[in-house]
């Protein structure tokens, strides 16, 4: 039996507008209580109570920390959502990984493959052949070009574009507007155009 209900890990404002205006119906959330304008259902330990009587609901984790998100899809293989909106353009053999929310007006050229519990956000073009790895954030308004490859717990920050046949390695993030034209090879954060290595490590929006 297919559901179109959905509990949502944590309460994120873009992905509840963006589920509010889809075919899925929320029911509430799980995490840090917090105001909003869905129902608050517990914290994390409540969910197994849920499921049980509720086991066909869906589960979004396609926010929150890595490890949250590793946890939830680990333990809630068979409920975790896979969503794909339908007001983005998406061509042919496309490839999403368990877990992985592709927001509105998204582009995903021809044989766009993107890894487990990926997060692409409203606005972002991603070309053909481009691959992305799992536990990787692409940011509002991104541009990554044909036949690139960006690595898995990435964050690429809003506004960036990486130049076609460009490999990014793990654990990478760019700040807003960053051009990327050349391999990037050493975890960090890199900002600018073109983008310059910054920082050893960064924090993750």
């Amino acid at each position: 039996m297919i559901s179109n209900e959905i509990i949502l890990i944590g309460a994120e404002e873009d992905i509840i507008l963006e589920l509010n205006n889809s075919e899925h119906k929320i029911l509430g959330f799980f995490g840090n209580k917090k105001k909003t304008n869905i129902k608050y259902l517990g914290t994390f330990s409540k969910i197994d109570a849920f499921i049980k009587k509720n086991p066909n609901v869906k589960i979004c984790i396609a926010m929150g920390p890595l490890q949250i998100r590793k946890k939830f899809l680990k333990k809630y293989k068979k409920n975790v959502l896979t969503y794909v909106s339908n007001r983005s353009l998406k061509g042919e053999k496309i490839k999403i990984g368990e877990g992985s929310f592709v927001q509105s007006f998204c582009f995903l050229g021809n044989n766009v493959k993107i890894g487990y519990c990926c997060k692409i956000n409203v606005g972002s073009n991603i070309h053909h052949g481009v691959k992305i790895g799992l536990l990787t954030d692409i940011a509002p308004n991104s541009t990554i070009l044909g036949n690139s490859i960006i690595g898995s717990e990435c964050y690429i920050g809003s506004g960036t574009i990486v130049r076609e046949k460009i490999k990014i390695s793990d654990k990478i993030m760019t700040g807003i507007n960053t051009a990327v034209v050349k391999n990037i090879s050493l975890k960090g954060l890199y900002y600018g155009v073109p983008a310059k290595y910054k920082k050893n490590r960064y924090k993750r929006p």
